[in-house]
């Protein structure tokens, strides 16, 4: 199996963020902070293909408005890679 492809980033705060799948075809994208060092797996973007896609972060704890605002992002990251 091949590395998930790189679809984007994004600020959020502090944070850059990028965001990694399969070409935008399949629901679910990765979460990944890149910047401040070190790197780390944040979480994952699932039911992308839905009406009501879900965040599902491993550790942070954010609050609801920059949750929000994350899917947002990722969601248009996720459409603009699809064919």
């Amino acid at each position: 199996m091949s590395e998930p492809k790189i679809l984007g980033q994004f600020q959020l705060e502090h944070r850059t963020i990028q965001v990694s799948g399969d070409d935008g075809n399949a629901g679910t994208v990765w979460l990944r902070r890149v910047h401040p060092d070190p790197p780390m797996a944040l979480g994952c973007v699932v039911e992308l293909d839905s009406s009501t896609p879900r965040l599902r972060l491993y550790r942070a704890e954010w609050p609801d408005a920059l949750r929000e605002q994350a899917k947002e992002q990722t969601l248009a990251i996720w459409r603009s890679a699809r064919p």
